[in-house]
């Protein structure tokens, strides 16, 4: 099982590894980018030059063949390819140099309480790193229809691909989608031996083009506040404000609200919605 969970790591450090060597022009770190360039992106001699690293060990680690790698080579590699803090925090965790305590599959304490003290009509949701919804309240369940209790628990990246309703309320659903994917990529980092992630983008892959599209771009995003334009069949054009916030004692789950300003459209259709909902402000899940 070791030997598998390795292997894994190490295919996707790699692919990590190339994906982000390729999207790099060589003018960004200085080379020249005149002649023939058979390849888009650095050359692996040059990302190699630029780490610090052999050439054949540059090569082995894309191919997942090298010896695990030290702190030291990726901070170089992080470097060289000028990787953001997301995407190295992504590498460091693909090699195990940071190792994240277990999730627990329970809600956070005092999450529940949390969503109870917003203000309604705000509507808001908790999602564990699998985008898998744990708890929500009435306003986000009027607002988002695949939030409603059944034999598995409502997925936001599901949704978002499978759900035709999906593409008709977000105005913006080629940025929801990428998006969407960019934080399922991370998730994979730190936990590219979970079952459950596995089955679920295999499944993506299975009944969604768009999905296969962007998984392999292997882009990696994190947004803890926006706005979102919705086109809700009930409640009519909305813009709505978000903001995430980690939930705390538990890594991996977060609380995600939205709300408009009082006095505005927006504001007056997410109350309307709420009044058309089971209870006000119930949080369920």
């Amino acid at each position: 099982m070791e030997l598998v969970r390795q292997s894994r790591r190490a295919y996707e450090l790699g692919a990590f590894l190339r994906s982000r060597r390729t999207l790099l022009r060589p003018g960004e770190v200085g080379l020249s980018d005149e002649g023939v360039r058979r390849t888009s992106g650095l050359r692996r001699e040059e990302t190699a030059r630029l780490a610090g690293v052999s050439e054949g060990y540059y090569v082995r680690l894309e191919q997942g063949r090298a010896p695990h790698p030290s702190a030291s080579v990726l901070g170089a590699l992080a470097g060289a390819l000028r990787l953001s803090d997301a995407e190295r925090e992504h590498l460091f965790a693909l090699a195990e140099e940071v190792r994240p305590e277990p999730e627990p599959e329970v809600l956070a304490s005092g999450v529940r309480r949390m969503m109870e003290l917003l203000v309604p009509p705000t509507a808001a949701y908790v999602i564990d790193r699998r985008s898998d919804v744990l708890v929500w309240n009435d306003s986000a369940a009027a607002l988002f229809g695949h939030l409603i209790d059944g034999p598995r628990r409502p997925n936001n990246v599901r949704y978002v691909f499978t759900d035709p309703q999906a593409k008709k309320i977000f105005v913006d659903w080629a940025d929801i989608a990428s998006d969407s994917v960019a934080h399922l990529r991370a998730a994979t980092g730190h936990h590219p031996d979970d079952a459950e992630l596995t089955a679920l983008v295999a499944d993506l892959h299975e009944v969604s083009p768009e999905f296969r599209r962007l998984w392999p771009a292997r882009e990696l995003r994190r947004k803890i506040s926006g706005r979102k334009e919705l086109n809700h069949p009930v409640a009519g054009r909305m813009s709505l404000d978000y903001e995430v916030l980690n939930a705390p004692q538990v890594p991996g789950q977060r609380l995600v609200a939205y709300a408009a300003a009082p006095g505005t459209r927006s504001h007056a259709a997410l109350g309307r919605l709420l009044q058309g909902a089971e209870g006000p402000g119930r949080v369920r899940g």
